[in-house]
């Protein structure tokens, strides 16, 4: 096994201060990367995602929600409310020697409060300030310009922002009942992890122009940048002269993904995609099948185009078989074959997946429960060329509400037991 090696982020100070899950994950993959991450939590509560299950079994309340954990490991936690002048006034003080704050407050806000990014860097010049929010910030004259921007400081959901960036074009057909089958939105808090990669991009690139030249930067990232920037297919689609969009699925569209290309065909313990698109392909596919009679139909599929138009047919004539097998049989012979297939996999296949355990992709989530749990890792490895590499398969922890409170208000800030409780009691720390 490669021997670990100094983090590429080691030494660099981040200050969380936010209530998007878009900036959290940001700041825990910087945390991977090896950054010093102070996250600053609500007084009393905590962030409202350590009461947002799933929860871990046999783990202390607070400490036990799955998702938090996810987002959260690898951090330090102290309690601050920088909303009121008082804590406005100790988190400036924070970040006289932070390297980065992240935040998810509108920039109206931060001004009103005297953390905005010209304010601060009068005391910091070289601090990168990123600022994650749904719709950025908008000018007056941009706000005017427009009646579909609705107000940045509201609250949005995944829902709304990919209805109100179009992405659930995708999301919301084909169903046979539209009137009774309402959109959803996205599955697996894509807009969170989308944003927060792309956040965490923009991050480094702040700190090395600030680590470079020795001047911060102030970031935006906009969720709903980052959904529109996805939006390729749909750009297209309209470039080329679609301007009709139904949601009722079309007659005889069944589980095909691509005509003649692309099958989903059931197995005895779930369901396989299969792609034998090129003509050797298909040719190996059906020896694998055993060369059934109508593969030698030159009508039902001799050619692609046949394929493309035979496509239910064929698919009806290859589940026969498929049916008598498991999905790891069939994926182990297709690959043996070497035919494009792959088993759809639910979370337990995940878990039990031989490539990414090979990979080392999954975490181990201590102190949730007498045993732990796996937790998704990083999602790239990182290796020099003398063969040292980042952690992988690591052990991690989710930071308990507060525990960084004392080392960091009268350790580093100097405050006296006194006033921290004093602050404490004002609902401040």
């Amino acid at each position: 096994m490669a021997a670990a090696f100094a983090t590429p982020l080691a030494g660099v100070q981040v200050i969380e201060w936010n209530g998007s899950m878009s900036a959290s994950f940001c700041a825990r993959i910087l945390s991977d990367l090896g950054a010093d991450v102070l996250k600053l939590e609500p007084p009393g509560a905590g962030d409202p995602l350590r009461h947002v299950g799933p929860f871990a079994p046999n783990a202390t309340y607070g400490n036990d929600a799955a998702l938090f954990a996810y987002l959260n490991h690898g951090k330090q936690s102290a309690t601050l409310d920088p909303s009121c002048p008082a804590g406005a006034a100790l988190l400036k003080r924070l970040l006289e020697s932070a390297d980065l704050l992240i935040t998810s407050t509108h920039a109206s806000r931060l001004t009103a409060l005297g953390l905005d990014s010209d304010t601060l860097r009068e005391t910091r010049p070289s601090l990168v300030t990123l600022a994650v929010t749904p719709f950025g910030t908008l000018s007056a004259q941009d706000a005017s310009a427009t009646d579909t921007v609705a107000d940045p400081l509201a609250a949005f959901t995944d829902f709304t922002l990919t209805h109100h960036a179009g992405y659930a074009f995708h999301q919301a057909r084909p169903v046979h009942a539209p009137n009774a089958q309402p959109p959803v939105a996205c599955a697996d808090r894509e807009v969170a992890l989308a944003t927060g990669i792309a956040a965490a991009n923009a991050a480094l690139w702040g700190l090395l122009e600030a680590q470079m030249h020795g001047e911060g930067r102030s970031i935006e990232c906009a969720e709903l940048d980052v959904i529109a920037h996805l939006l390729i297919e749909p750009v297209a689609d309209y470039g080329r002269g679609e301007r009709v969009f139904s949601r009722l699925r079309e007659a005889l569209q069944g589980t095909e993904v691509a005509g003649g290309l692309i099958w989903l065909l059931p197995c005895k313990d779930g369901f396989v995609m299969i792609s034998p698109r090129e003509e050797h392909q298909w040719e190996r596919w059906v020896e694998l099948l055993g060369n059934p009679p109508w593969s030698r139909d030159v009508a039902l599929c001799g050619e692609r185009a046949a394929r493309n138009e035979n496509w239910m047919v064929l698919q009806d004539e290859m589940a026969k078989w498929s049916r008598e097998h498991t999905r790891a049989d069939v994926f182990e012979r297709a690959q043996a074959a070497r035919v494009a297939c792959f088993p759809v996999s639910g979370a337990r296949d995940l878990l039990e997946n031989a490539q990414l355990r090979a990979r080392r992709f999954f975490d181990r989530w201590e102190g949730a429960s007498e045993s732990p749990l796996s937790m998704p890792g990083l999602p790239f490895s990182l290796r020099t060329s003398s063969g040292d590499e980042l952690p992988r398969s690591r052990d991690v922890t989710s930071p308990r509400l507060g525990e960084a409170n004392q080392a960091l208000f009268e350790g580093r800030l100097g405050l006296s037991p006194a006033h921290v409780e004093t602050l404490r009691q004002q609902g401040i720390v």
